[in-house]
């Protein structure tokens, strides 16, 4: 039988819902906030949606460097997509290109799909959620180069995300794929070599659970 998810689990839908419910009234009152309420139970009540699971970590430093940096893409590209318009050359073209997200987190992964959207130049025109992969319609990629540069791009919008708001797990996963490339981990803190080192010791017990049954 089917657990049904807790209020608390889906208390981020909830409040979503009350506020795109306020945000189409155009005024907060004491009706409109309490039928928003109503609003929100009801649809999920009767549309059943696997609740949204948080990360349990939460960085207020790198969250406040995750707001500027974002302000910051945002006029950055808005004034590129402007020069574009108004340049005497041709329209620079556009690729679909795919960029699988080294987390495998549901709710990053959305953040990341919105912030690519909201920052002019890109549209996340699918999504695969099984595979964790965005694919995005970008703006100036008719190149392997432009397109390398679209696709780090997306990486470094994964990365801020996971420093402000992912799981250990999820560090250990931006992690361990930049330790391949020779980079440096995006952090290195107390808690997280402890995680590292209990998955790591996970690992080589399943390893050798492997080959001791082979």
């Amino acid at each position: 039988m089917t657990r049904r998810p807790s209020w608390l689990a889906q208390l981020p839908l909830l409040v979503g819902l009350v506020v795109l419910w306020l945000a189409l009234w155009g005024h907060i009152d004491a009706i409109s906030v309490v039928t928003g309420i109503a609003f929100a139970v009801l649809v999920v009540q009767v549309f059943r949606l696997p609740p949204v699971e948080l990360s349990s970590r939460f960085h207020l430093g790198w969250t406040i460097v995750l707001i500027g940096r974002f302000l910051f893409w945002v006029m950055r590209a808005s004034f590129q997509v402007a020069w574009y318009a108004v340049r005497p050359k041709p329209a620079p073209v556009s690729s679909i290109i795919a960029v699988r997200m080294r987390t495998n987190s549901d709710w990053l992964l959305t953040l990341a799909a919105e912030m690519n959207i909201l920052v002019p130049g890109s549209v996340v025109v699918d999504v695969d959620r099984m595979r964790g992969v965005l694919y995005l319609h970008v703006l100036a990629a008719g190149d392997d180069d432009e397109v390398e540069s679209a696709r780090r791009f997306a990486f470094r919008i994964e990365e801020s995300l996971v420093r402000a708001l992912g799981s250990h797990e999820d560090i250990h996963r931006i992690n361990r794929d930049r330790a391949e490339q020779g980079r440096r981990p995006i952090i290195v803190s107390r808690a997280q070599r402890r995680y590292d080192a209990e998955r790591e010791a996970e690992r080589r017990r399943q390893q050798q659970e492997w080959e001791e049954a082979q």
